[in-house]
């Protein structure tokens, strides 16, 4: 038993190695340190992270409360928030990630209990061979879109620097964001400092946001995979000639497991419940906001914003992928129910079926604080407002 937890471990970490290795950037992981420098270490890159991104977020709501008040135009104060956003988004991430490692642990050797280990029929493990490629493509895909966003916005001031040098053959280097500091941030050494930490910070904005997207996907993709599972397994019901009492302890079995699933369902709800909130918020504002910086204010051949844009459209995006498809997967688990040869069944073994049926008629979803429901419907409904938001800070753009 204790060999079959530990290969089930193995499999769930594997699946999840890019969700770990971010989370090892900022100071976190689900593994307890090895020994009192590991966990020092651990909570120095913690601290540093989070004060990071803190005083970035804060430096930017500064430079945007005094840009409204020097020169309130729509094309000096939109293009500021899409990144403050991103930042106040990371916070409210890293705050659940935090204060939820423990929730996250034990959910996670929950998992493992349930993981479906070989030996598999070859359905089943074409099953779940498909579910694990389809979600370490999708996660390779993230973190190289995310990862390459932040470093375009990185050497931008270099890249225009050389560019200006070469043209005119004077230049000065920029910043990497538009941020107040309590000092002449142009001074050579105040310079390279700023620089320096505006790297860090934009990068740690995206550990942090990559490595919640992809526990939370990996997850949530872990959960739709036995859910199918369950699937495949009661449309067999019935279909071997064995005993009653063997039909109705596999249908016991079936019943414990979904329930089993969909209490862990709730647990990561709960879990991410805030974080998917702020997220669902956010999300329609900052892709109004960049989305009006490439269309009216950028140059075409720009490209950070356009990766920005990428990376907020996957990023909600995948997240209510996931969400939607733990929704119909539970959904299809009556269907899969009544599709099984029940009829060959005694009235017994039916009327155990048939409270199977009843429960996976009812929704599993995950909210946003319980405001909403997350499935496409929602994608399309902040794809919906990111337009209406865009036309009304376009009307206003015209307008002056």
């Amino acid at each position: 038993m204790a060999n079959s937890i530990e290969q089930a471990k193995s499999e769930i970490d594997k699946s999840l190695n890019l969700c770990t290795f971010c989370m090892r950037r900022i100071g976190l992981s689900f593994a307890s340190p090895k020994g009192a420098a590991a966990y020092l270490k651990q909570q120095v890159m913690f601290a540093l992270s989070v004060l990071g991104i803190c005083y970035h977020v804060f430096s930017e709501i500064v430079y945007i409360g005094l840009t409204l008040s020097n020169s309130p135009r729509v094309e000096d104060v939109v293009p500021l928030f899409h990144t403050f956003g991103y930042g106040a988004l990371s916070i409210a991430k890293v705050f659940v990630l935090w204060y939820k490692k423990d929730i996250f642990t034990k959910l996670l050797d929950e998992l493992a209990e349930i993981w479906p280990l070989e030996p598999l029929n070859e359905d089943d493990q074409d099953i779940k061979n498909n579910s694990l490629n389809a979600l370490r493509i999708a996660h390779r895909w993230y973190f190289t879109v995310n990862v390459l966003g932040v470093w375009f916005y990185n050497i931008t001031p270099i890249a225009i620097y050389f560019y200006e040098l070469w043209k005119t053959g004077e230049a000065t280097i920029g910043f990497v964001w538009v941020s107040w500091y309590p000092f002449d941030k142009h001074q050579p050494i105040a310079h390279v400092a700023v620089y320096i930490f505006e790297i860090f910070a934009g990068q740690t904005c995206v550990w942090i946001m990559v490595c919640t997207d992809l526990l939370f996907s990996g997850m949530a993709s872990h959960i739709s995979l036995l859910l199918r599972l369950l699937q495949h397994r009661l449309e067999t019901i019935g279909a071997e000639d064995r005993p009653e009492d063997d039909h109705y302890q596999e249908i016991v079995d079936n019943i414990k497991l979904h329930q089993r699933l969909i209490k862990y369902c709730n647990d990561l709800e709960n879990a991410f419940s805030l974080s998917n909130f702020v997220n669902v918020v956010l999300s329609s504002v900052n892709i109004c906001c960049v989305v009006f910086v490439i269309v009216l204010l950028e140059p075409f051949i720009s490209v950070s914003n356009k990766l920005f844009l990428g990376s907020a459209l996957i990023q909600i995006g995948m997240l209510c992928w996931y969400a939607d498809d733990i929704f119909y997967a539970n959904a299809n688990v009556a269907l899969s129910a009544y599709k099984g040869n029940w009829y060959v069944t005694n009235p017994k073994c039916r009327r155990a079926l048939l409270f199977l049926i009843k429960r996976a008629q009812k929704p599993i979803a995950f909210t946003a604080m319980n405001f909403t429901d997350i499935t496409l419907v929602t994608y399309s409904s902040i794809l919906y407002r990111s337009y209406s938001y865009f036309a009304l800070l376009y009307t206003m753009y015209s307008e002056h």
